[in-house]
């Protein structure tokens, strides 16, 4: 079992660059991705998103990328001149409505405006990025899988709560079914002898009355839903959506049951099976 609630950060360094890294992720129903990266690797946005949609499957994902290159001498800076522009039509603007002048000096000093050129990233800082994601997101993961298995110790623990109460309602309907039976037939007889009514048919429509109270059915439902929870997680990794749909079909099982039981200890031992399907559900919303 895998948490969507992760957490890695990484650093590397070569010759010319070291990075520093951190990815972050908590539950949603889809992979939603927010990546931060400096303005010379802002071109790489797209292949690492579609890295961490591959790896990290679902969740809302935060990837921040910090960089420090080594050899300052190397490097090659250009100005963004559309930027410039905006800016200087707005500091002219602000030198006609202020005494103070705005100089050159003052622009340069917007950190946007001065950019590293690109062309100066070769391959082995490119192949160091990548390098320093994998480990990252490995890191990450390894965090998911342990936080993942805190929550199956929880689910394991509802589950077997779960499965006591099961027990203790198939106990109570079996020792309580022909008591409940024969409190209808009497009813019945009592009903007939008075009225004179056609016994046949009479009995016919208890029948499909008793039929409709039976929780039998209900019982081996939820019987064979616990063990297909069961057999899922040891099965599989990736199963927030499978367990999601038997969460759902047992409370549909254990509603029926509640509708059709008039015994209170039935009654209080759904009441016990709903809480920790709540709190089972809450722990699935945030597995992978």
């Amino acid at each position: 079992m895998i948490s969507m609630t992760g957490y890695g950060n990484y650093e590397s360094q070569n010759s010319k660059i070291s990075f520093s890294v951190e990815l972050k992720s908590i539950n949603s129903k889809y992979f939603e991705s927010n990546i931060k990266l400096p303005y010379l690797f802002s071109n790489q946005e797209q292949k690492i998103s579609d890295i961490l949609r591959d790896k990290l499957i679902r969740g809302r994902v935060s990837f921040n990328l910090n960089y420090k290159m080594k050899d300052s001498g190397n490097m090659v800076y250009g100005l963004d001149y559309a930027k410039l522009n905006s800016y200087k039509l707005l500091l002219d603007n602000i030198n006609i409505k202020v005494e103070d002048k705005v100089e050159l000096k003052d622009i340069l000093s917007f950190q946007d405006i001065i950019l590293l050129e690109r062309e100066n990233i070769d391959s082995d800082i490119i192949d160091l990025l990548y390098q320093t994601l994998d480990n990252v997101i490995i890191e990450h993961n390894d965090f998911r899988k342990k936080e993942g298995s805190f929550i199956e110790e929880d689910i394991q623990q509802y589950l077997s709560r779960i499965n006591s109460s099961i027990k203790n309602i198939e106990s109570v309907w079996e020792n309580k079914r022909n008591e409940y039976f024969d409190k209808y037939n009497e009813k019945i007889k009592s009903i007939s002898d008075k009225y004179a009514l056609n016994n046949d048919r009479l009995f016919q429509e208890v029948a499909i009355i008793l039929d409709k109270r039976d929780i039998n059915e209900e019982i081996v439902r939820i019987k064979s839903h616990l063990d297909s929870f069961i057999q899922s997680i040891e099965k599989y990794d990736n199963l927030g959506k499978r367990l999601i749909f038997l969460i759902q079909e047992l409370f549909r099982e254990i509603n029926t049951i509640a509708s059709k039981s008039e015994f209170i200890e039935i009654n209080e031992s759904v009441i016990d099976i709903k809480t920790d399907l709540e709190k089972i559900k809450e722990q699935v919303q945030n597995i992978l």
